[in-house]
C-alpha cells in the first residue's frame, strides 16, 4: 500500500496522505513536474480517493546543471506540477526544496476521508475487480531504460532482459 491511512481526532475521519518522487523520466521539465504530480496523486486515486485536500512539493534542483540553465528547468518543473495540481482540484501549499545531483519532484497528497470514501486494499478478496490505473510493468520498463546507459546498472539484469 502506498499511503498511510490514519484515523485523526475527529471521529470516524482518516488522513490519507501519500509521498512519492521521480527524477527525470523525460527532456521537458514542464512535463516532468506534472509526471511527478500525477505520480502522487495517483497513490491517492488508487485507493479510490479522487479528491485531494492539500499537496506538498518536495523539489530537488539539480547541481550538475549551469546556474542559467537549473532556474529554467527547476521553474518549468515547478509549473508543471503547479498547472496538473490545480487541474485535478487541488493546490500546492507548501514543500521542500534542496539541491542534489539529479533534479527530482514529487511531493505529498493528502486527504480528510470518511472510511466509505476509500478502499482498503488489504480487504481484496478473489474474485475482485482489479483496477489498473496504469500498465503493469511501467516502473520496470523505465529503470531498464535508464540502466542501458549505465554499464554497472545494465550487468546485473542483462541475463534477464533485453535490449
Amino acid at each position: 500500500m502506498d499511503c498511510s491511512v490514519q484515523p485523526t481526532r475527529y471521529p470516524d475521519l482518516f488522513l490519507i496522505s501519500t509521498s512519492d518522487f521521480f527524477f527525470p523520466l523525460v527532456e521537458d521539465p514542464y512535463l516532468q513536474g506534472k509526471i511527478g504530480c500525477a505520480n502522487v496523486l495517483s497513490d491517492l486515486y488508487a485507493m479510490g480517493v479522487w479528491q485531494c485536500d492539500t499537496m506538498l512539493m518536495t523539489l530537488a534542483a539539480s547541481t550538475e546543471m549551469r546556474t542559467s540553465d537549473r532556474d529554467i528547468v527547476t521553474q518549468k518543473m515547478i509549473e508543471g506540477f503547479n498547472d496538473l495540481a490545480l487541474e485535478a482540484c487541488t493546490k500546492v501549499t507548501g514543500g521542500q526544496t534542496v539541491l542534489n545531483p539529479w533534479p527530482i519532484i514529487g511531493g505529498i497528497a493528502m486527504s480528510t476521508c470518511k472510511e466509505v470514501d476509500f478502499i482498503r486494499p488489504e480487504g481484496g478478496e478473489v474474485g475482485d475487480v482489479v483496477v489498473l490505473t496504469k500498465p503493469l510493468g511501467t516502473q520496470v520498463a523505465v529503470n531498464l531504460k535508464q540502466w542501458l546507459t549505465q554499464e554497472h546498472w545494465w550487468d546485473r539484469v542483462k541475463d534477464v532482459a533485453t535490449k
